[in-house]
């Protein structure tokens, strides 16, 4: 599972999803559009740790070039209690 927090000066939007390539897409448009309206954000992900690797694939043609780019990102992997 995945939490997502798009934060901008103006806004917060929070993506709740399974990690799959279609969500992990849609994640990727949400944030595109959030940079092109405000053009600063910051991005806050929790995902559990059986789905890190499905994460890691879906999100390595696009990820690493928005951190390079001075976006701020955090990513935590953790266990839901429960």
């Amino acid at each position: 599972m995945l939490h997502a927090r798009i934060r901008t000066p103006h806004d917060a939007f929070h993506f709740i999803a399974e990690v799959n390539a279609y969500n992990l897409q849609t994640l990727r448009q949400h944030v595109r559009q959030s940079l092109r309206e405000d053009g600063e954000l910051t991005i806050s992900m929790h995902i559990d740790p059986s789905d890190q690797r499905a994460f890691e694939r879906y999100t390595a043609p696009w990820l690493p070039a928005l951190i390079e780019s001075g976006t701020a990102v955090e990513l935590n992997v953790v266990r839901r209690e429960g």
